[in-house]
């Protein structure tokens, strides 16, 4: 059973980036023939790897090549509206694909989905949730308010600009996510090996900057964010423990 979905998943993967050529992703956007080509590689991956058992795939494959049809469409569509937010974009386009493909793995091996959903907690799943939302969206806000206080210093924000944009909180919520991941792996030693890792990353940074306010910006806002991820994903761990 799970082999249908690796298959899928495969066929994903080889046609979206493999025989893709960047030509196409380019022309499509101007020549609806391009799209066509890359939708017909698809089905051609899928008829492939189901050639055994085409009778009883061929609706799964009409409906995959047809939702990936329609989804790459949606996804020219925003690119002409939103050009300056490719990742975000590509991201959507992926989750889509990937949601049309479990949904029709899911849709057609509902036996998998229940055995899979059976021993999921409710309340787990929103104590992770939350650890999420906190991670990604509260911490960043609050280290932000955090340092409101020095934003009216005009020589501390133009050292701030020549970074580049929201890259700071970006990073703080992927090593946020690296902390909940060792945290709760108890891998306590990925911590610390994250935590020297950016250390050394930053030190060429503040030893060429040679400003003791940016350098104190940076030590605690890397501090204030390794605090909170330890102390959210530390909370979440004990939680799943006892409820």
């Amino acid at each position: 059973m799970l082999t249908d979905l690796l298959k899928m998943l495969t066929a994903h993967i080889l046609g979206d980036f493999v025989l893709q050529p960047k030509s196409w992703v380019d022309k499509r956007k101007t020549k609806i023939q391009y799209l066509l080509y890359h939708v017909a590689v698809h089905a051609g991956l899928l008829i492939l790897f189901f050639i055994n058992d085409l009778a009883g795939n061929w609706q799964n494959i009409l409906f995959l090549v047809a939702a990936h049809l329609a989804i790459d469409s949606l996804k020219i569509g925003w690119e002409q509206r939103c050009p300056s937010n490719p990742a975000r974009i590509f991201l959507i386009d992926q989750v889509l694909h990937l949601a049309s493909i479990f949904g029709v793995y899911f849709f057609t091996h509902p036996e998998v989905f229940k055995t899979m959903t059976a021993d999921i907690s409710a309340n787990h799943v929103m104590l992770y949730l939350i650890a999420i939302l906190l991670i990604v969206f509260v911490i960043p806000i609050g280290i932000r308010i955090f340092f409101s206080k020095w934003n009216k210093e005009s020589e501390f924000n133009i050292k701030r600009k020549e970074t580049l944009f929201d890259a700071g909180t970006i990073i703080g919520i992927i090593e946020r996510a690296m902390i909940l991941g060792f945290i709760l792996m108890d891998f306590m030693e990925g911590v610390g090996f994250l935590l020297a890792a950016k250390s050394i990353f930053r030190f060429g940074d503040l030893t060429n900057a040679k400003d003791t306010k940016f350098t104190e910006y940076v030590l605690i806002g890397t501090l204030l964010s390794f605090g909170l991820g330890m102390l959210v994903a530390i909370a979440l761990k004990h939680a799943l423990n006892i409820i």
